[in-house]
């Protein structure tokens, strides 16, 4: 209860960065963090950094990050695949990037046998 006081105080003061407290089953429903109690999600151009002490606010050069929501567009990445049995020009539209390495472990014979999330549709004839 004290740490959400304390994040939803934090987030209340738009000078913090912060876009959105995620807690508990929320959590889970973003797809990530099993367990965590809570996710702090940014705003572009803010960072949460690992710093213990120190001022609370820094800034720094702008570099790529974790920290953000996966709604946030400013952050989404291209994803280019080609090859041997890929089919072309297909548009996989907003893809979550969990699926990228067993894709590819697909895509060069490779087993994951840990792997818990669904291909991409990039293989010719599929």
């Amino acid at each position: 209860a004290k740490v959400a006081e304390l994040l939803h105080r934090l987030a209340a003061d738009p000078a913090n960065g912060i876009a959105q407290i995620v807690e508990g089953a929320d959590v889970a429903a973003l797809g990530g963090y099993p367990g965590a109690s809570f996710v702090v999600g940014m705003k572009p151009g803010f960072a949460v950094g690992a710093a213990y002490t120190g001022p609370l606010l820094v800034t720094h050069a702008q570099t790529g990050t974790h920290g953000y929501l996966p709604d946030v567009a400013e952050c989404y990445a291209s994803f280019l695949i080609a090859g041997k049995g890929i089919a072309a020009g297909r548009d996989l539209g907003v893809i979550d990037m969990r699926r990228i390495a067993p894709t590819l472990a697909k895509a060069i014979n490779v087993s994951l046998k840990d792997a818990d999330q669904p291909l991409l549709p990039v293989f010719a004839g599929k």
